[in-house]
């Protein structure tokens, strides 16, 4: 039994086919920090969960801490602020991250512009580091993987925020610029 032929193909036309936006692939730079930035927020998360699995040890470390400062405070006062200081070192950290991963989201989306909101988010990152490893890292041994976690985490998304501005990035980015309805 003989195979039917194809159907006939379509007539050629003047009109120009629709338009199709190309993915460009992003740059091995850019790769590369979405991985640094990636392993950043890993690190980030870890030392959040290991902290808060850990927090009893914490609490008493920071209640002695918190009574030196205060010392005619009632036992509930005390329990609060120790509370809200930990728990609020741990949320700023969170949110830091949060707000990195939005703005990171948004710079592989094409939006150059994210990259430098990104960049002043990364020194604030530094300064909530600094402001709660005093909260969040417990003194000698005790405090050597909070220690390294939180430095991992600061020195990983630098890193990749310094490979965000390299001339391949931007060039894709701007690339995507063209690409995009205004």
């Amino acid at each position: 039994m003989a195979t039917p032929a194809p159907p006939p193909r379509p007539g050629v036309t003047l009109s120009a086919p629709p338009p199709i936006a190309v993915a460009t692939e992003a740059p091995g730079p850019a790769k590369v920090s979405r991985s640094l930035w990636v392993a950043s927020f890993v690190a980030g998360a870890a030392l959040i969960v290991t902290d808060f699995l850990g927090r009893n040890s914490h609490f008493e470390r920071l209640k002695g801490v918190i009574e030196g400062m205060v010392p005619a405070g009632d036992a509930e006062s005390l329990e609060g602020a120790t509370a809200v200081v930990f728990l609020g070192s741990l949320g700023m950290l969170a949110l830091v991250i949060a707000m990195e991963a939005v703005l990171l989201a948004i710079i592989f989306k094409r939006r150059s512009w994210a990259r430098w909101a990104l960049a002043p988010l990364v020194l604030l990152h530094a300064v909530v580091t600094v402001i709660i490893s005093d909260f969040v890292v417990a003194p000698g041994s005790d405090g050597v993987l909070a220690t390294v976690l939180l430095a991992a985490q600061y020195i990983l998304a630098a890193a990749g925020l310094i490979l965000l501005f390299l001339p391949a990035t931007t060039a894709w980015l701007r690339s995507g610029r063209e690409q995009q309805p205004e």
